[in-house]
């Protein structure tokens, strides 16, 4: 049986703290009590509570100072402020360091238990939305090949046709709304759009609709700066919204009118660039949408997103065609006179036939072979660029060929003449194949001499690298707040325990590693100043086994878990891909889910006959023999519908068969569970690769 959730009363008088427990224990809550602030942190480091009402006059310590250490020090604990001289201002001071609420005194009761209610609904919401973040990191890296992971559920089906079907869909508006009924029927919903952004501007328009008014929640056009889609342009990540009445971040309670839908998803249509949003509302039996209708939207927008481009680069390819067509046909037709004209221009021209001779050529053309025009016409092309180093004589062979034998554009890059008699040049070459006659295949070859654009951008060099660290400033603040956020936990919790000389060295030598991190981070971003070489991110195993363990430690101390982690030094030497980092998460995760009052996590790894092996036992809840052989089945969970869709070991798993390894679970109900994840030793050389 669920534990009921448990509540903490802070207030100095005596009288209001007994009524308000007195109401939440006859309503099922757990609830205790503490006279000041002081009492309060206490009572908070002893036992896990999930709200806090929090009086706002009180000696010693006052409620908003109180507020600011339980938002530092226990983040997923939800608060609500009460006062007996509430106003605008307290209110919105109160929202800003992180209360959920503010109700004023005399407390009514209904109003209380509404309140509440509505506040542990949006902690689940949050921590579901926290849970299927990391399922969509692990997604993410799978990409499309997700719906290889089972072929037989019937939603990958109908989005596997999509896939097949949306490319011989030539209209825009036609191919949103084909993408519209399909979002419609994969979450049940009875209303939606689909907005895609215009073409190197800002604004959103509406590209499909069904059952919405001009003016149902989403806008019809113009800039897209408020509401839930301005939210999701804003953070770039998918949105689910199962109550918007328990959502802050949306729903004023004071508001005039109640709104026309309760609850949404809103999806970012985005691939390596964002092309737009998915709205859906209103499911067909007026149930709140779920993580499971949410993931199947992100993966229908994925594809939505490769069919997009698709489309994109084909018009693109057939508006580069019809240039070639329209010149081929100009060209034709005004011969003599582009031949006149060609003396005149400045950029390289000529064309080759299939045996690499040169059939015609312009005076600037012969100007940078230092040869006379006349004598060029009949002759091979390539032996004239004796300047040119091999490989890129031999790349621009290569691209020749592959020119002749279609009609479509290359070019070639920053190509270096080392010219006799006039220095070093740099040219753009652009090749463009063309057939004027039947089996005759030609390619018109231009070459653009980018000599002074060059020179000027070696001057500029040093203000384009401040350039750089200015676009990638952003980053490195993120880089930064993590660790300083750790910093400054720490920091408080030693000036909490400052009487415990041993405790605040603990905490002090944490806080100096997060500061070290900050320092690496800085030096990383000096390092910027200098080209560097791409690299595919990769660190040791034993590090992205470390640091998934210290991301989920709060919530472990949070749980009273003990964790321990002890591995054979070949782990501190194994470079690998960053992959399995979020492998580790998703198993550490679950393993502190099974133990939410408490118990044992240990993590060890062994080098055994030629392979590597990680092993997480716990000793929590454990798993039914019916259900444990299901547990990598995708949608299978046997947590609440809202905290997960079942889709993390099987993520899990298609990422470690990825490098040739394999995950398998033992279990016994009220015993715990061992998970063990089996590698071939040398899967760094595989990762090396990837």
């Amino acid at each position: 049986m669920p534990k009921p959730p448990a509540i903490l009363v802070v207030d100095d008088e005596p009288a209001i703290t007994e009524t308000i427990q007195e109401i939440l224990i006859a309503h099922g809550y757990q609830a205790s009590t503490a006279k000041d602030g002081l009492a309060a942190l206490e009572q908070l480091e002893k036992d896990r509570f999930d709200m806090v009402l929090i009086d706002v006059v009180m000696p010693e310590m006052g409620g908003m100072e109180l507020l600011r250490q339980i938002s530092l020090l226990y983040p997923e604990t939800m608060t609500m402020m009460l006062s007996g001289y509430s106003s605008i201002k307290d209110a919105v001071a109160a929202i800003k360091l992180g209360a959920y609420d503010y109700i004023a005194k005399p407390v009514h009761p209904e109003a209380l238990l509404f309140t509440i209610e509505r506040a542990l609904q949006f902690k689940d919401l949050r921590l579901a939305t926290r849970e299927l973040e990391w399922t969509l990191k692990g997604a993410e890296a799978l990409g499309l090949q997700f719906l290889e992971l089972a072929p037989e559920v019937e939603e990958f089906k109908v989005l596997e046709q999509l896939r097949q079907e949306a490319p011989q869909v030539e209209d825009w508006q036609q191919l949103a709304h084909l993408f519209l009924e399909k979002a419609l029927d994969l979450s049940q919903a009875t209303r939606g759009s689909i907005f895609l952004l215009q073409p190197d501007q800002d604004e959103l328009t509406c590209a499909a609709q069904r059952g919405l008014d001009t003016d149902h929640n989403y806008p019809s056009g113009g800039s897209p700066a408020e509401g839930i889609m301005g939210y999701v342009l804003q953070h770039g990540r998918p949105l689910l919204v199962p109550d918007i009445t328990n959502d802050p971040r949306f729903y004023d309670p004071h508001q005039s009118q109640p709104p026309r839908s309760t609850s949404f998803i809103a999806m970012p249509v985005m691939e390596e660039k964002l092309w737009g949003i998915i709205n859906l509302s209103d499911r067909q039996d007026r149930q709140p949408f779920t993580s499971r209708e949410l993931f199947l939207i992100w993966l229908l927008a994925r594809v939505m997103a490769e069919i997009l481009s698709m489309k994109k680069q084909e018009e693109e390819s057939r508006r580069i065609n019809q240039v070639l067509v329209d010149t081929k046909s100009e060209l034709d037709q005004m011969k003599g006179y582009i031949s006149h004209l060609s003396k005149s221009v400045t950029i390289g021209l000529a064309v080759i036939d299939q045996d690499m001779r040169l059939c015609s050529t312009n005076p600037a053309f012969a100007k940078l072979l230092n040869r006379d025009e006349s004598n060029l016409i009949g002759e091979e092309f390539l032996p004239h660029l004796k300047w040119l180093s091999a490989s890129d004589r031999e790349r621009l062979a290569h691209v020749l060929r592959e020119a002749l034998c279609s009609e479509n554009s290359l070019e070639l890059d920053h190509i270096n003449l080392i010219h006799p008699s006039q220095g070093n040049r740099f040219v753009n070459i652009k090749l463009v194949g063309f057939c004027p006659e039947p089996e005759q295949p030609r390619v018109l070859l231009v070459l653009d001499d980018i000599t002074e654009f060059e020179q000027m951008r070696q001057r500029l060099a040093f203000s384009e690298h401040l350039a750089i660290l200015g676009k990638l400033s952003t980053c490195v603040v993120h880089e930064l707040n993590n660790p300083l956020d750790g910093v400054m936990r720490y920091i408080s919790l030693a000036l909490l325990k400052k009487d415990d000389s041993r405790e605040v060295e603990r905490y002090l030598s944490e806080a100096q590693r997060g500061l070290n991190r900050i320092s690496q981070s800085v030096r990383s971003m000096l390092n910027l100043s200098q080209p560097q070489p791409e690299i595919k991110a990769r660190s040791t195993l034993l590090n992205q086994l470390r640091e998934a363990v210290k991301i989920l430690m709060f919530q472990a101390n949070d749980q009273e878990v003990e964790v321990t982690l002890e591995m054979s030094p070949g782990f501190d030497n194994l470079m690998v891909a960053s992959d399995f980092y979020m492998v580790f998460v998703n198993v550490i995760k679950n393993a502190l889910n099974a133990m939410p009052h408490g118990g044992k996590l240990q993590i060890s790894g062994v080098e055994e006959l030629g392979r590597m092996f990680i092993r997480f036992k716990d000793n929590g809840e454990g798993i039914a023999p019916h259900n444990l052989e299901k547990i990598f089945e995708p949608f299978f969970t046997t947590k609440k519908k809202e905290r997960g869709i079942g889709l993390g070991l099987a993520i899990c798993k298609k990422i470690i068969e990825r490098y040739g390894g394999q995950i398998k679970v033992d279990s016994l109900v009220g015993q715990g569970t061992t998970v063990t994840i089996e590698l071939p030793l040398p899967v760094a050389d595989r990762c090396q690769k990837l």
